[in-house]
């Protein structure tokens, strides 16, 4: 009875759906003619000048990320060794 009622409901919500139209409607205005300069500089970057910047950003994440979880296994470790002595 319940797998019917189900049944039902799904059916008549399948038949309510709104038709979908041929040409999506427009909600934001697009830009090409400049940059947006959300998370950048709004000024076009000069020979990749971002490039070494973004990159050193990633190297200092990256070691920050390495030597917290080298000393995570490292304390894990030792408390299991401790553990079975």
């Amino acid at each position: 009875m319940r797998s019917l009622v189900i049944s039902i409901a799904v059916a008549l919500g399948l038949g309510l759906a709104a038709p979908a139209s041929a040409k999506p409607p427009m909600t934001h205005q697009v830009i090409y003619t400049k940059p947006s300069g959300f998370w950048t500089n709004p000024n076009p970057a000069v020979g990749g000048s971002y490039r070494w910047r973004l990159l050193g950003i990633g190297v200092v994440l990256l070691g920050i990320t390495g030597y917290g979880m080298m000393r995570l296994v490292r304390k894990a470790a030792a408390e299991r060794a401790a553990r079975f002595q």
